[in-house]
Formats: structure tokens, sequence, C-alpha cells
């Protein structure tokens, strides 16, 4: 991308963050000390072709994949290093990446360690489904006896629900009253 298209796309997307949406052709005028609309409008059309912006109807704009999303390059080795050409293969929004119904999902913040040896750590942050099928071996957030807790879903022998910990210092949930499942753990966001 161009510098001076860089700078301004880098200047629309802090205005949509700061403000929770896209600005108008006026405000585009008045951001970039335009004189005319008409200004506005070649740049939009620019932001268009590289799909940092969409037009919706009446005029409106909506952030395209381009604005929001992360590059996703092709890959890096986890061994040993190679030599590998860096390829931009697409933007990715992390939403549409790990959320697949957002009426249905939330994030939660995890304590403690019983799920270390699953990828979960204290500090993370678990996205979770509600209403989502569960099988055996899924990670689940249950709400056992009034309490809530995130573990691997099992049943034992004769089909009793179970709840299976990450870690082999914890022990087997069995629920003594209620047992129910609020949600499947669909991804995990870790912060570095």
């Amino acid at each position: 991308m161009i510098d001076h298209l860089k700078e301004k796309v880098n200047r629309i997307r802090v205005f949509y963050r700061q403000n929770k949406i896209m600005p108008t052709y006026d405000e585009i005028c008045m951001i970039f000390g335009f004189k005319s609309k008409n200004a506005a409008f070649k740049l939009i059309n620019k932001l268009v072709d590289e799909h940092f912006v969409e037009k919706m109807d009446k005029g409106r704009l909506k952030p395209g994949i381009h604005l929001l999303g992360l590059p996703m390059f092709n890959s890096v080795q986890a061994g040993m290093p190679t030599a590998e050409e860096e390829t931009l293969l697409d933007h990715v929004d992390l939403n549409d990446f790990l959320v697949k119904k957002p009426e249905k999902t939330c994030m939660i913040n995890v304590r403690g360690d019983s799920m270390i040896d699953a990828g979960i750590q204290e500090g993370d942050k678990v996205v979770v489904e509600s209403e989502a099928s569960v099988n055996v071996g899924d990670i689940v957030v249950a709400i056992v006896d009034g309490d809530y807790t995130v573990k691997y879903f099992d049943k034992t022998k004769n089909g009793k629900i179970i709840l299976q910990p990450g870690n082999p210092n914890y022990s087997t949930i069995v629920p003594e009253n209620e047992l129910r499942i609020f949600g499947k753990v669909v991804g995990v966001v870790r912060k570095m």
C-alpha cells in the first residue's frame, strides 16, 4: 500500500475505534482537510477497491476486512529456521475467526491451573459458545452445584456425566446435585 494511503487508512481506523462508527463523507472532509466532498468520494472509492471500506445503503460506510482484520502471512517454522518468503495470504478478523455464532458466544476469564495440560492457563480468556452440542472430550464451562468451572466433558461407563481436569494434580468432579453445561469452549485467547 502506498504510504500516503496507509496514513489515511490509519486515521480512519483510529476514528472508527474511537467512535465505534465509520466517518461520514463530511467527517472525512474534516479529518483530511478536503475542501470538497469530491475528494472524499475519490478517497473512499480507492479504499473500497482495496477492501478497507465497504459502501452500504444511503451512502453509509462500513469497515472492510482490511480495515479491522489482521494481515495473515503464509507461515513460520516452529522448529529449525527455514528460508520462507513473506507472503500476505489474507486479512483475518478475529471475531470471524473465533466466533461462529456471536449471539450465543461470550468470553470468560480463567482463574486457576486445572486445565494447563489442555493449553488453558490462568489469565487466559476462553471463547464459549452456549447451546453448542457437546461430546465426550470437549472442553466445557459447566455449572456444578451452583459453581462455574472449565473442564473436559466426560461420562462414566454407566453414562453419568463427570468433569475431568487437564492437570493431574486435580481430581475428577462428580456433581452431587446439579450439573448444567453453560457452553462449549471453542477458543482460547492469551496475551503474551
